[in-house]
C-alpha cells in the first residue's frame, strides 16, 4: 500500500467513526390503548424521549423539525392512529433534542418502515415585518434567563419570551395561529423580551383578547403581510403500522 493510499484509508476509517449514528438502546412503540384523554408529542428529557397518544405525523414533526403543513402523502392512519413511545439512548448522558432527532428518524424508519424524500415548493406564506409606527419590543439584557413558551388559556393563547429572536418568533407564529409559514423580514437582529395575548381565528363579541394579526400590531408593533416563498416539503413514500414490540 502506498503512503497516499494509507493516509486515505486512515481518513476514511476516521470519517466512518465520526459519522457512526447513535441509536436508541431500548425503544418501545405501542398502539395507545383505550379512549384518548391526554396526548403529548415526543418530549426529550435526559437520555429519553417519550410520547403519549402521539400519531406518526406528530412524531415526524419532532424527528424532522418541520411543521405539519410541510409533510405530504402517506396513508390516512398516520394522522388518526395514536401510539405511545418510550425510547432510551445508551448511557446516562443528557441528549439535546437536536441529538435525538436523527435517532428518532432511524427509529421511525425501523418500526414504521417509513421512507421519505424531500422537495421544495413555492407556497403561500406571511412575511413578518415592522408596523409603520415601529416595533414595541424591549431588548433583553444579558442577565435575562432565556424563555420561550406558549400556553393555551380559556381566553386564548399567551406567549412569553425572553432572549428571543425574530426568526424564532416567525417559527412560533407558523405553528400557532398564522395558518401558513411565516418568515422573518423585520430586519431586527437583537434578542427581545415580550409578551403577547391573542385568540386564534375571529374573536367573539365578549373576547378579552384580539386576533393574532391585531395582537401583533397592537402589542409588538409588528404585522404579517401575505407573500409566497419556497418551503421544504417532506413527502412520505411508504409507511406501515408497527408490529407489536
Amino acid at each position: 500500500m502506498s503512503r497516499t493510499s494509507g493516509i486515505l484509508f486512515v481518513c476514511l476509517n476516521a470519517a466512518g467513526i465520526l459519522c457512526a449514528q447513535e441509536t436508541f438502546e431500548v425503544a418501545s412503540i405501542k398502539a395507545h390503548p383505550g379512549i384518548i384523554t391526554f396526548s403529548a408529542d415526543p418530549l426529550v428529557k435526559g437520555n429519553r424521549v417519550t410520547a403519549t397518544a402521539s400519531t406518526l405525523l406528530d412524531m415526524m414533526t419532532v424527528a424532522y423539525h418541520v411543521r405539519y403543513d410541510q409533510i405530504s402523502g402517506g396513508p390516512n392512519w398516520i394522522r388518526s392512529d395514536h401510539f405511545d413511545l418510550d425510547a432510551r439512548a445508551e448511557g446516562e448522558g443528557v441528549r439535546s433534542t437536536e441529538q435525538i432527532r436523527p435517532m428518532l428518524q432511524a427509529l421511525l424508519a425501523d418500526r414504521f418502515q417509513l421512507t421519505i424524500h424531500r422537495d421544495t415548493r413555492e407556497v403561500p406564506m406571511y412575511a413578518l415585518v415592522v408596523n409603520k409606527n415601529g416595533p414595541k419590543l424591549q431588548e433583553s439584557s444579558v442577565a435575562d434567563e432565556p424563555k420561550g413558551q406558549i400556553s393555551g388559556e380559556s381566553t386564548g393563547s399567551h406567549m412569553e419570551v425572553s432572549q428571543g429572536t425574530m426568526a424564532q418568533l416567525a417559527l412560533r407564529l407558523s405553528g400557532n395561529g398564522a395558518g401558513r409559514p411565516v418568515m422573518d423580514k423585520t430586519g431586527l437582529t437583537a434578542k427581545y423580551t415580550y409578551k403577547m395575548n391573542w385568540v386564534n381565528g375571529t374573536p367573539g363579541p365578549d373576547s378579552e383578547w384580539p386576533s393574532l394579526f391585531v395582537a401583533l400590531q397592537e402589542q409588538l408593533g409588528l404585522k404579517l403581510e401575505p407573500t409566497r416563498g419556497p418551503s421544504e416539503i417532506i413527502i412520505i413514500d411508504h409507511a406501515e403500522k408497527p408490529s407489536a414490540n
